[in-house]
């Protein structure tokens, strides 16, 4: 039971991930929260700006998806083989990707008092660390398919 529920925990972190990702790759503008930290809508904002700020949502886009895919298949992996190494890769890479994205989001709410999704990225912090108790990869069992 235990293993079913981190693994369903992976899963939603991958799928949310997939889902952030293609959401922001895909942006022809920036967010509204990106438009109170900067001051101005969109249309406002000079177009050699506008190119650089969208070229970074397109890396983050695919951070945010390559994590997600990644995820996805480290969970499945871990729950077929038990690898030890992707039960703990997976709640480390979700941890370094979140404990960024918190400092970043935070960092701009605290200056600008933007709505960044801090919350959320505090979120997945705490999704990951959850999984991570769940599992105990510390411990000597390994994951089992029963």
């Amino acid at each position: 039971m235990r293993t079913k529920a981190a693994l369903a925990i992976y899963f939603v972190i991958g799928a949310v991930n997939i889902v952030l990702g293609v959401r922001y790759f895909s942006s022809k503008e920036f967010m509204s929260y990106h438009s109170q930290a900067v001051g101005a809508p969109w249309q406002e904002v000079d177009l050699g700006a506008q190119m650089l700020i969208l070229a970074l949502m397109k890396i983050a886009g695919a951070g945010w998806f390559v994590l997600g895919f990644f995820t996805i298949i480290l969970a499945l992996a871990a729950f077929k083989t038990g690898s030890a190494v992707a039960r703990w890769t997976l709640p480390m890479g979700t941890l370094i990707f979140y404990l960024s994205s918190f400092a970043a989001t935070w960092g701009v709410y605290q200056e600008t008092g933007a709505p960044t999704p801090w919350g959320q990225s505090l979120a997945m912090i705490g999704f990951a660390l959850l999984a991570l108790v769940i599992d105990a990869p510390w411990s000597s069992r390994v994951w089992d398919t029963k």
